[in-house]
């Protein structure tokens, strides 16, 4: 048996090819932007990821795709500095092993459903701040939870659910963020 068919290269070299292309995009991409982008991927262009996410603080979390980033830094795929200015963050930037990491994934990363879609991720919500991401990110969920009840999701009600979800954003912040959005029928 090929024991390389058991690792998720797909995975790894996803965390990885993210680094890549976010490396020079402002603001820094760190550890709550791998995983809001991810969760993008996931719901809002049907990538199958591999990851599943719940709600967590900062939003929709995985804990598969926090312990992958830590593997593939761990064998050089991206390097993970932590950072502190006025808050304490992580950027996240390819690694010396990159290439030969995406290489391993490189059918999974380069088909055009998946290049397309990180392309797209990329220009929507690259240049958004981890506090953008993480309201961006909860409004999804917010809107994706209540169609799996089968409960409607007004644009009213989503907004008083992320506001009791989050109270730091205001009413304000959570309609412009849903509003940014609109392109992806939320």
């Amino acid at each position: 048996m090929d024991s390389d068919a058991l690792v998720p290269w797909n995975r790894y070299a996803l965390i990885t090819e993210l680094a890549r292309r976010l490396e020079h995009k402002s603001p820094k991409f760190g550890k709550t932007a791998l995983q809001k982008m991810v969760y993008f991927l996931t719901e809002l262009f049907d990538i199958h990821t591999g990851y599943e996410f719940e709600f967590y603080n900062y939003g929709p979390f995985s804990s598969q795709l926090h312990h992958d980033l830590d593997l593939v830094a761990y064998i050089g795929g991206v390097a993970v500095e932590e950072y502190s200015t006025e808050f304490t963050g992580y950027a996240i930037s390819p690694g010396k092993r990159a290439d030969a990491l995406i290489k391993k994934g490189a059918e999974f990363i380069q088909s055009k459903e998946v290049d397309d879609a990180i392309t797209r991720v990329i220009n929507e919500f690259g240049g958004y701040n981890a506090s953008e991401l993480e309201l961006r990110a909860t409004i999804l969920f917010v809107d994706r939870d209540l169609a799996a009840r089968g409960k409607t999701a007004t644009k009213d009600t989503i907004v008083d659910i992320v506001g009791k979800l989050k109270p730091r954003f205001t009413r304000s912040d959570i309609i412009t963020a849903q509003e940014s959005m609109a392109s992806f029928a939320i």
